[in-house]
C-alpha cells in the first residue's frame, strides 16, 4: 500500500514545488515599480550600523533587535560581491519562505481534511503571494508571521511532552516579538494550553526568552524602550479604520486635512483627534475582548484540549481573531499587514469547503483591495451625497475583516473537536 502511495506523493511534492517556484521567481522578477522600505529604509539603517552607529542608542530605530540581523545579512552579501541590498534582502525572504512553504505544505496535507481542501489550501497561499506581490519580499511581515505559523506548525507535529519541545516553541515565539512586537499577547493562548504543567512551562518561556533576547537586552539594556516609544507616540495611520472613519466624516464636515509628513499621512482636525482617542481605548479593550474569549473558551473545551489537533485549531483560531482585531482597532494598518493572515488561513483546518471558500474568498477580496491596483474606483459622488464610490469601495477593504473576526470568535473554536 505505501509503495501504491508512494508514486503520488512525489507527483504532488514536484508540482506543489513547481508552481511555488514559477510563481515566486515571478514575484522576484517583479518587484514593485514606486516605492520599496527595502531601499529607503532598510538598506540605509544597515549601512548606518556598518559605519559605527549603534540602534537604539544614536539613532531612532522603530523595529525590535530580531530585526537587526536580518536587516544587516543583505549588506554583507552585497560586501562580498555577490548581487546588490536590495535584491539580496528579497532573495533572504524568499530563502526563508522556502522552508516556510515545505512546512505549510506538509502540515496542511497532514491535518484530517478532504483533499479538495488541502489542495485549495496550497493554492490559496500560492495565489495570495501573487496577488500581493508588490509586498511579499518587500518587509519583515512574511518572516514574521510565517515563524508564528511554523510554531503551530509544530505543536501539531511534534510532541510537546518534553522541556526541550517547549523551549523550542517559546524560542519561536519570543523570535516573532523581537521581530515586531504584535505578537505578544497571544502568549496567554499558548500558556493556556499548558497550566498542568506550569513549572515546565514557566521554565521553557524564561529558556526561550533568554536564548532570544539575553543578548539584545545585554548589549542594548533599557535602549531597547525606545522601538516602543515610537510606536506609541504614533499617530493614526492613513490605511487603518479609523483613519477610514475620518474620511467619511469629512465627507460631511470639510474640517479635516491630510498630513503629508511619511510614514502616517494623518488626518489632522478636530474629528481626528477625537477619533485617535476613542482608537486609543478600543484597540487595548478589543485586546483584552480577544483574550477573555480565548479564556472561556479553554474552559469550555478543556478536556478536548489536551489533544495536538484540538491545541492547534484553538490557537489558530485565536491567532487570527487578534489579528483581525487588532487590525480594525489598530492607528497603525498598512498593506503589508495582510500578509499575516495568509499562513494562518492556510493552516486552519475548516470543517466544510463553505467555510473554506468564505475565509479564502474573503482575503482574496481584501488583498484585491489593499495590496494590488485591480479594483480602484474613481472619486465621484453617489447621487449628489457627499458619499463617493471611493468610500463605498474602500468600505470593502473592512468589512471581510469584521466577518473573519466573527467567525473565528465564534466557529473558529466552537468547532473543537477531537482529531
Amino acid at each position: 500500500m505505501r509503495a501504491q502511495k508512494r508514486p503520488y506523493h512525489l507527483l504532488r511534492w514536484l508540482i506543489l514545488f513547481s508552481v511555488f517556484f514559477l510563481t515566486r521567481f515571478w514575484i522576484l522578477q517583479h518587484p514593485p515599480a514606486l516605492y520599496s522600505d527595502v531601499k529607503h529604509d532598510y538598506e540605509r539603517y544597515a549601512n548606518m550600523w556598518r559605519y559605527g552607529l549603534t540602534p537604539y542608542r544614536q539613532h531612532l530605530y522603530e523595529y525590535p533587535p530580531a530585526t537587526i540581523p536580518i536587516l544587516s545579512a543583505p549588506l554583507v552579501v552585497d560586501q562580498m560581491g555577490v548581487g546588490h541590498y536590495y535584491l539580496n534582502y528579497r532573495v533572504e525572504i524568499f530563502l526563508f519562505e522556502i522552508v516556510l512553504f515545505s512546512i505549510l505544505a506538509y502540515t496542511v496535507f497532514r491535518v484530517p481534511m478532504k483533499k479538495s481542501m488541502q489542495w485549495g489550501a496550497i493554492m490559496f497561499y500560492l495565489i495570495a503571494g501573487v496577488l500581493a506581490k508588490d509586498f511579499w519580499y518587500e518587509g519583515l511581515d512574511l518572516m514574521f508571521f510565517g515563524i508564528f505559523s511554523i510554531l503551530f506548525c509544530l505543536i501539531l507535529l511534534v510532541k510537546q511532552s518534553s522541556l526541550f519541545s517547549r523551549i523550542v516553541t517559546w524560542s519561536l515565539y519570543w523570535l516573532t516579538v523581537s521581530i515586531k512586537i504584535m505578537t505578544a499577547p497571544l502568549a496567554v493562548p499558548i500558556v493556556l494550553l499548558e497550566m498542568k504543567n506550569w513549572k515546565r512551562e514557566f521554565k521553557a518561556i524564561i529558556a526561550g526568552f533568554l536564548i532570544i533576547w539575553g543578548l539584545p537586552l545585554a548589549l542594548y539594556r533599557s535602549s531597547l524602550s525606545v522601538f516602543i516609544f515610537f510606536h506609541a507616540v504614533r499617530q493614526m495611520k492613513y490605511a487603518s479604520f479609523g483613519s477610514y472613519i475620518v474620511e467619511v466624516i469629512n465627507e460631511f464636515t470639510k474640517s479635516e486635512h491630510r498630513s503629508v509628513s511619511p510614514p502616517d499621512f494623518e488626518w489632522i482636525g478636530p474629528v481626528a483627534h477625537q477619533v485617535t482617542e476613542i482608537f486609543k481605548v478600543l484597540f487595548p479593550a478589543a485586546i483584552l475582548v480577544v483574550m477573555y474569549i480565548a479564556w472561556k473558551r479553554y474552559r469550555q473545551h478543556v478536556k478536548e484540549l489536551v489533544n495536538p489537533f484540538t491545541q492547534y485549531t484553538y490557537l489558530i483560531a485565536v491567532s487570527l481573531a487578534y489579528v483581525f482585531a487588532i487590525f480594525l482597532t489598530g492607528k497603525t494598518f498598512s498593506s503589508p499587514f495582510h500578509i499575516w493572515y495568509i499562513p494562518l488561513l492556510t493552516l486552519f483546518p475548516y470543517k466544510n469547503l463553505k467555510q473554506q471558500w468564505f475565509a479564502y474568498v474573503s482575503a482574496l477580496l481584501m488583498l484585491g483591495m489593499d495590496t494590488s491596483s485591480y479594483l480602484i474606483a474613481p472619486k465621484l459622488h453617489i447621487w449628489g451625497s457627499p458619499i463617493t464610490l471611493t468610500n463605498v469601495r474602500d468600505a470593502f477593504r473592512f468589512i471581510p475583516m469584521f466577518l473573519l473576526l466573527s467567525f473565528f470568535l465564534k466557529e473558529g473554536t466552537m468547532g473543537l473537536k477531537k482529531s
